[in-house]
């Protein structure tokens, strides 16, 4: 009996001096925190579940009217620093997320009201987590219209217990509720297309605020895109009503089209029915705007420039063709060919070079350089001028040239005694820009000159709406003709006038034989592609520019290679109509051209 009491003295003992240990070990590791101690967030979630923090500017502007009538979810984060929080121990931490404007001062007036359960720490987690609906935002803020306009200021506000104790300060975030959002876009329109329509419309924001715009059809596409937006069905972010009210996603009829660009070509429509188009502005924060005010338009089939060239009688065809009997000069074509025969005889022994003009009609046979004579009268400049050094051999000259072109896809039309005149029904009458690559290899030097073998390769494109049924009015569809020109040439320089008697004027001649890569493109339909085979002819002049500082003309030549810097002119005569087939489409033009030049 005794024995039973001393144990159970011996145990109440241990027990008082254990729970003496523990306050005085809670005594002796006292924890002070404040508001700095703490970071609190919001984020969002999107569709994917992908959670991005809210800063500054987006938390003034994420809380729209379209948040309160389209409720999405925010996390909000409450983390603890390390320091503190491996300070804990045995102490508690418990925080209450509030809503209101002095929810740190435990005597304030204003209620605060709290926004979802207790956040808790401990130290072994110094982070801790709500989800959140915009909806419980603006109900503990007493917001119980979304439809209303006012625009207020608040404050969330994590209110944080540190062994039952408020501390003196809590961290916080101001929110704004109640703004307007994106601006929605003005002035949208549209133009019919196949199957589809080209809309338009005004901007109403830049990046700083926008992701982009995205459009809405009701009836919907036949494919509905994907939201880049916040969305939930059958609400009304701005509180009206029609099909575009709840900005639902099924109507979206276009991807996200980025800031900067005011006009998209939406796809999967019907032809011949009516449709209803609406425009909606994403903020970088996936708020949507209020769609804009909404406009019609109705699909219809369009007639690219394919379609008009074949209606109106075209012959061409995809491929290649060529006629039976050739339109080409028979003299200049003769002299090309003799022209190429003999530097192919004189060069007979480069077998290598052979093989390779078969190949790419490059020849890469070396030419022999030609130092030049003295002068036999004085330079063309001045009579007292220095004798300029000796520049070192030439063997290649490669051209950069720029020119209008306008293919001459009409003239098949009128040779037949037809007004038509496609080309110009879909593209106007005016010129392009055509630019050209050549690089002629010198194979010799005879007749007070020097002959070069050239290729060269170059680039057109024209543009412009395809047309409406009545084949006059445009339509929301683009379509294209692509040329890219490839060319082999015989080329003459009188090179003698420049190195003999020092003049910065050389003429030049030369003649060729081209193919010409041609696509018909549309955005509705797919594209026709051909080749059109022809020759060309040309004449030009070029001026050197040494003549302007000899001695940094010598300088690069001596560093670089480049013995000669020249700007050209031209007039050339493409003849691009497959030497007069029936089949061919016809892209040549007498135009001119302006360039650099390069020796080397």
């Amino acid at each position: 009996m005794h024995r039973t009491l001393r144990g159970a003295a011996t145990l109440s003992l241990a027990a008082a001096l254990l729970g003496s240990a523990r306050a005085d070990a809670q005594t002796a590791t006292p924890v002070s925190l404040s508001a700095t101690d703490f970071t609190l967030t919001l984020s969002r979630v999107d569709a994917s579940g992908n959670a991005t923090v809210l800063d500054a500017d987006a938390l003034a502007t994420y809380f729209s009217l379209a948040r309160c009538a389209c409720p999405t979810n925010v996390v909000a984060t409450l983390t603890l620093d390390s320091a503190a929080a491996d300070s804990l121990s045995s102490h508690t931490i418990d925080a209450q997320l509030e809503l209101g404007d002095d929810c740190d001062l435990a005597t304030a007036t204003a209620p605060c009201t709290s926004v979802g359960p207790t956040l808790t720490f401990s130290s072994t987690n110094g982070a801790s987590m709500q989800s959140l609906q915009t909806s419980a935002i603006f109900a503990a803020a007493g917001r119980s219209s979304c439809a209303a306009a006012s625009t207020s200021s608040t404050r969330l506000w994590a209110v944080v217990r540190l062994d039952g104790e408020r501390l003196a300060s809590e961290p916080s975030l101001p929110l704004t509720l109640g703004g307007a959002g994106p601006t929605a876009p003005t002035g949208v329109t549209t133009v019919g297309a196949d199957e589809g329509l080209l809309v338009s419309w005004t901007s109403a924001g830049d990046a700083s605020t926008l992701q982009g715009y995205q459009v809405l059809c009701s009836p919907g596409a036949a494919t509905a895109q994907a939201a880049s937006y916040d969305t939930c069905p059958a609400a009304q972010p701005d509180g009206g009503t029609g099909p575009f009210a709840s900005l639902d996603p099924t109507l979206l009829c276009s991807g996200l089209v980025p800031v900067g660009t005011s006009s998209v070509r939406v796809h999967g429509l019907v032809n011949g029915q009516s449709y209803q188009i609406a425009v909606v502005a994403v903020g970088i924060d996936g708020t949507p705007s209020a769609p804009s005010v909404p406009a019609d338009g109705t699909p219809g089939p369009t007639y690219g420039f394919q379609d008009v060239y074949q209606q109106q009688g075209g012959t061409a065809q995809p491929g290649c063709a060529v006629a039976g009997g050739s339109r080409a000069p028979a003299g200049a074509l003769a002299a090309l060919a003799v022209a190429l025969a003999l530097v192919l005889a004189r060069r007979r022994r480069r077998r290598t070079s052979l093989l390779v003009l078969a190949a790419v009609m490059l020849p890469c046979a070396r030419a022999k350089a030609d130092p030049g004579a003295t002068p036999a009268f004085p330079q063309w400049l001045t009579a007292t001028q220095e004798p300029a050094p000796v520049a070192s051999p030439q063997a290649w000259n490669v051209e950069l040239r720029f020119g209008p072109y306008r293919p001459d896809v009409d003239a098949e039309f009128s040779a037949r005694g037809s007004a038509a005149h496609p080309y110009a029904d879909v593209f106007g009458t005016s010129n392009r820009l055509m630019t050209q690559l050549e690089i002629d290899r010198q194979v010799l030097r005879r007749l007070g000159g020097t002959w070069a073998i050239g290729v060269g390769v170059g680039y057109f494109r024209a543009t412009g709406a395809a047309l409406a049924a009545d084949l006059k009015t445009p339509s929301g569809d683009q379509t294209g003709l692509r040329l890219i020109p490839l060319s082999a040439a015989l080329v003459y320089r009188a090179e003698t006038l420049r190195e003999r008697y020092g003049s910065p004027l050389v003429p030049y001649a030369k003649l060729g034989l081209d193919c010409t890569l041609w696509q018909m493109s549309d955005t509705s339909k797919p594209s026709a592609d051909g080749r059109t085979l022809g020759w060309h002819a040309a004449l030009g002049v070029s001026l050197d520019l040494s003549v302007l500082d000899r001695e940094a003309a010598h300088t690069m030549d001596r560093e670089s290679g480049i013995n000669e810097t020249a700007l050209f002119f031209e007039g050339a005569r493409y003849s691009i109509d497959g030497f007069g087939s029936s089949t061919a489409l016809h892209v040549g033009d007498t135009t001119w051209s302006a360039g650099l030049m390069l020796a080397f």
